[in-house]
């Protein structure tokens, strides 16, 4: 695993839950509202998911790939942006 990617505790399953009910997972220690979810999957690439989460106070999106159900943060990116 790349030494910039962690752990986010949040599952495959509540990732999709909450995207499709307009639900919550929790992340970082507080609820965040999920507003979107994105998985591509290519040929070239590794499978990579998009987040977007409503923390209350900001949007954040993150970027990375689900590991053993689990999805492993490899970078953050402000909403309505592209990569850095």
């Amino acid at each position: 695993m790349d030494e910039e990617a962690k752990p986010t505790g949040i599952t495959y399953e509540e990732a999709i839950e909450a995207a499709k009910q307009g639900g919550s997972v929790t992340f970082e220690g507080r609820e965040a509202r999920v507003v979107g979810f994105d998985s591509k999957s290519s040929i070239d690439e590794p499978n990579t998911s998009r987040l977007t989460l409503d923390l209350g106070d900001e949007y954040l999106v993150i970027v990375g790939h689900f590991w053993g159900g689990e999805f492993i943060e490899e970078r953050r990116q402000a909403p309505f942006s592209g990569p850095p």
